[in-house]
């Protein structure tokens, strides 16, 4: 799924399946690897949405302050 697409409900369960994949300790090494990298993704995105969110919501309340 293209980032632009996701959504943070989506990327949040994406990144829950990741780490109870990771954690059952039946993958690969490279299967590992590569869902680190996917994991650190996801984490990113949502960092991002969240304080996108976060900014929208101060300047919504700047706003009604005013």
């Amino acid at each position: 799924m293209h980032e632009e697409q996701l959504k943070y409900t989506q990327a949040l369960q994406e990144l829950e399946s990741l780490v109870q994949q990771i954690e059952s300790g039946q993958m690969s090494v490279d299967e590992l690897t590569q869902a680190v990298k996917r994991a650190t993704e996801l984490i990113q995105f949502c960092k991002a949405r969240l304080r996108d969110t976060q900014q929208q919501v101060n300047e919504v309340l700047n706003k009604i302050h005013e």
